[in-house]
């Protein structure tokens, strides 16, 4: 039986790790990684940049995958939420950026000024609608 349970950690490792390596790899080959960096002005720090969001994704995959509790609270719950919608803001607006929606987008509709509003607009809807999800439609779970 302990048998069983090594190959099944084994195997998930490798798989976490491929996935967590192809999501890097795609971030990496559209540039993401150089453009939030250069937003940052972290242009120095680029292979501690890529290093933290492939070790965040491992451990993200191990807590899902092994039901490990995070007693954070809360409070903790909160930095959590605002960090993973920041990341996932600047990721969005990176990949945009790469395939240059905005300026098509503000091209089209004939937008001069204001696009740090636009953009900031999207974030906020996307936070807000995160917020919705999780206190009106997650209540059962």
């Amino acid at each position: 039986m302990w048998i069983k349970n090594i190959v099944f950690v084994i195997f998930g490792l490798t798989a976490g790790g491929a996935i967590a390596g192809a999501y890097v790899a795609f971030i990496a080959s559209l540039g993401i990684y150089t453009r939030l960096d250069g937003w940052a002005n972290a242009g120095h720090k680029i292979f501690t940049t890529e290093t933290l969001i492939l070790l965040g994704t491992t451990v993200g995959n191990l807590i899902i995958l092994y039901d490990i509790p995070v007693p954070v609270g809360v409070p903790g719950l909160a930095v959590c939420g605002l960090l993973f919608g920041m990341f996932t803001g600047c990721l969005a607006a990176a990949l945009a950026d790469v395939v240059k929606l905005f300026p098509i987008l503000c091209r089209r509709i004939g937008l001069r000024y204001g696009l740090p509003y636009v953009i900031a607009s999207v974030g906020l809807g996307k936070a807000v609608g995160n917020w919705v999800q999780y206190f009106l439609f997650q209540k059962g779970r």
